[in-house]
């Protein structure tokens, strides 16, 4: 870190960001005492498509993910981390903007974030102004050319290839012969074809990436890469299908939508439009249940093994020391809990996704956070872990660098998410104990349902228990909470004890 930025006076170390967000600085987390970084940190962030908390390290025991393992094993792990909106294109707006859906006015797959706020400053952008060189490998915007003035070079990325076989492949063209009015080219819902790990497309973005961090091993950088994976099709190398065997994995234990649920809460959402799946209402067969989740499972291994990959060659190097490394999840994804297949929905398994993050001489490693923390964070803390101010411009995130000095320090009191349902948004506030939603419409304001989740009784958001009389003092602080919005729910400014010197503080 730069001499200067070692030497923070209390007004500095008390700032918060323009608007309102909490931007929440300690002093240099990662500088051993009395001594500043020469050089600031690299960042390689990498981002899983659909991809819910379903790995070995967040206690799940069943999945094979030994790479996110040791990664999690170098870094903090958040089990409390929350997307603004459960759908790729919001969702990654949020993080790259550092704003939420309601400032950026981006809730579907078809405006990017240059059209929608072509002045603003973005997480690549920022970087890129500050000396740094700004990489994007896959899926990292929803669109492709999205935010060209952020990025050091066009992005690398393919045009959607999602089957290695030519019987996929054959499948997509079946498909759109029966189904023209499909948006998107999709066949087959499963591929397990008996090829390497590059004949799919993660496969090969992993190879341009490693490509690139070599390129790259001499000048600051920050490296953004979109693994399509675990998003369906649940299509992987067969090796990852072999690692489980379908006949033990654990089918949903809560098939059924929630009791007392709202005409807003679920919504049809994607695995109905590929070849061979059920049309409309009808159910889905217990057998294909268990292929469709053992397909996720492989894909979660898939893009494991391509973590390890971008780790190993971190090692082979010399970069490890160097380079924060973060993993985060879009959305999550229902696997047939509450009968749904997709996302965009408020409930916990659609807006909770993994995120991990390393740092490079952080003392707090292989520790674990229940803080509540949001995707609109990550721009505000990877300018604090970089040794970068923030942009002038307001962003409505909070650091969650205090975390990875402190895991079990108080934290926000909320997160909060949203989702649409015609012309009604419902706005999730999600806290310690209870998930809260208010389903408004967009034209009059007026509340048009409500729900509300007990967590330590029902974690699995099973039974909206909004007019229960036990509840009704919850649902007043609630209301109070979902009022204040975000700026309520921040963080109290961190206090330095008097006398305390910077540095060698994590």
């Amino acid at each position: 870190m730069d001499k200067k930025l070692s030497k923070i006076n209390r007004r500095d170390f008390f700032r918060r960001v323009a608007g309102g967000a909490a931007a929440i600085s300690g002093w240099p987390l990662f500088a051993r005492a009395g001594k500043a970084r020469k050089k600031r940190f690299n960042a390689l962030l990498i981002i899983g498509d659909d991809l819910r908390p379903q790995l070995g390290c967040y206690g799940e025991r069943q999945m094979v993910t030994p790479n996110v393992d040791r990664l999690a094993a170098q870094g903090v792990v958040f089990e409390r981390s929350y997307c603004q909106y459960a759908v790729c294109a919001p969702s990654r707006a949020s993080l790259l903007t550092g704003l939420r859906p309601d400032s950026t006015k981006i809730y579907d797959l078809d405006t990017p974030v240059s059209r929608a706020l072509p002045d603003r400053i973005t997480l690549p952008g920022h970087f890129k102004r500050n000396g740094f060189e700004t990489i994007s490998v896959g899926k990292v915007y929803h669109h492709l050319h999205d935010d060209p003035a952020g990025w050091s070079r066009p992005p690398f990325r393919e045009k959607p290839a999602h089957y290695a076989s030519e019987e996929g492949r054959e499948s997509v063209k079946t498909n759109q012969r029966l189904h023209p009015e499909l948006r998107w080219p999709i066949g087959n819902p499963t591929e397990a074809a008996d090829v390497p790990d590059r004949a799919y497309r993660d496969g090969r973005l992993t190879e341009t990436t490693i490509s690139e961090l070599t390129r790259l091993k001499d000048r600051p950088f920050l490296l953004c890469v979109g693994l399509s994976k675990p998003h369906l099709p649940f299509a992987a190398p067969k090796k990852y299908w072999d690692l489980y065997d379908p006949g033990k994995l654990e089918l949903t234990p809560n098939p059924s939508p929630p009791r007392n649920g709202t005409i807003y809460s679920l919504r049809k959402y994607g695995i109905q439009d590929y070849l061979g799946m059920p049309a409309g209402d009808e159910p889905i067969a217990e057998e294909q249940i268990r292929h469709l989740i053992h397909g996720y499972h492989a894909c979660v291994s898939f893009l494991d093994a391509q973590v390890g990959q971008l780790l190993a060659a971190l090692d082979r190097l010399a970069l490890r020391d160097r380079t924060i490394v973060i993993l985060w999840g879009d959305n999550g994804f229902k696997l047939g809990e509450h009968g749904n297949w997709g996302k965009n929905t408020n409930f916990e398994i659609d807006t909770r996704v993994p995120l991990i993050v390393s740092v490079p001489d952080m003392k707090a490693v292989g520790k674990h956070t229940e803080a509540l923390v949001e995707a609109v964070d990550v721009f505000p803390s990877l300018c604090e872990l970089c040794g970068l101010e923030p942009p002038g411009q307001p962003l409505e995130g909070t650091s969650f660098a205090p975390l990875l000095r402190e895991p079990g320090r108080p934290w926000k009191k909320a997160a909060f998410s949203q989702s649409q349902s015609g012309n009604v948004m419902g706005h999730a506030m999600r806290t310690g104990r209870y998930r809260y939603i208010e389903w408004r419409d967009t034209a009059s304001g007026n509340v048009m349902a409500r729900e509300l989740y007990d967590h330590n009784k029902d974690p699995r958001e099973d039974v909206n228990v909004i007019g229960e009389a036990p509840y009704a003092g919850a649902v007043r602080e609630l209301e109070d909470g979902m009022r204040s919005g975000w700026k309520g729910a921040l963080p109290q400014p961190i206090k330095r004890k008097p006398g305390a010197v910077a540095g060698n503080s994590t």
